[in-house]
């Protein structure tokens, strides 16, 4: 059984299930994608914050175009988020090593992400000839 070639209905099956997986792995690594986007941003605001005196007043975005006037009072540290909306206060410092960890293990993922997409599509392509070639 080993060296018989697939059926067109077997080539078929993969196909759809191959197109599906790409649709998910694409998925991921478009959140993958806004999730650096997003590390990138909060790395720029930790910089902008350290230029502001304290006392100083900021726009601050809260979403959708919508800015909120805030007084600084206090710039030594932040609060981050490290899970299941839990807050830690950290130094700027210690802010800025946390997002530099969390974006490699994004890329990380993203790699990897990269790499079964890159993989699906070749097998997709792979099943097209296929089928081309059985006609």
């Amino acid at each position: 059984m080993s060296g018989e070639k697939p059926s067109r209905e077997q080539l078929a099956a993969e196909y759809t299930a191959i197109s599906q997986l790409i649709d998910e792995v694409k998925q991921r690594i478009d959140l993958l994608n806004a999730s650096l986007n997003d590390i990138a941003s909060a790395k720029g605001a930790l910089e902008e914050l350290e230029a502001v005196k304290e006392g100083e007043e900021l726009l601050v975005p809260i979403g959708a175009g919508v800015y909120v006037r805030v007084r600084v009072v206090d710039k030594s540290s932040v609060l981050v988020t490290v899970g299941a909306s839990i807050l830690v206060e950290k130094g700027l410092e210690e802010a800025r090593k946390y997002l530099d960890e969390r974006e490699q293990r994004v890329r990380d993922l993203l790699r990897r992400h990269v790499s079964d997409y890159q993989a699906l599509v070749s097998r997709l392509s792979e099943i097209e000839r296929e089928l081309r070639a059985g006609r």
